[in-house]
């Protein structure tokens, strides 16, 4: 299965704002392969609590690393 770049992903890179906040802190990119369930899922409760996958993400993942697991 491949995955594309939606064309607004791109175009959200080129943004004042999206660079603007890159630039406050050193960032790193991650990329990997996930079940399309979860994704899915992770797609639903970003919407339902107006929040982004990204935020979702780096929460769940500072709870795990501060959990010590």
């Amino acid at each position: 299965m491949t995955l594309h770049s939606r064309p607004e992903r791109r175009q959200d890179r080129r943004n004042p704002a999206f660079l603007e906040q890159a630039a406050a802190v050193d960032t790193e990119q991650l990329h990997c392969l996930i079940p399309a369930d979860l994704h899915r899922r992770l797609r639903v409760r970003a919407a339902e609590g107006k929040s982004t996958i990204k935020k979702l993400v780096i929460a769940a993942l500072e709870d795990y690393l501060a959990a010590g697991t």
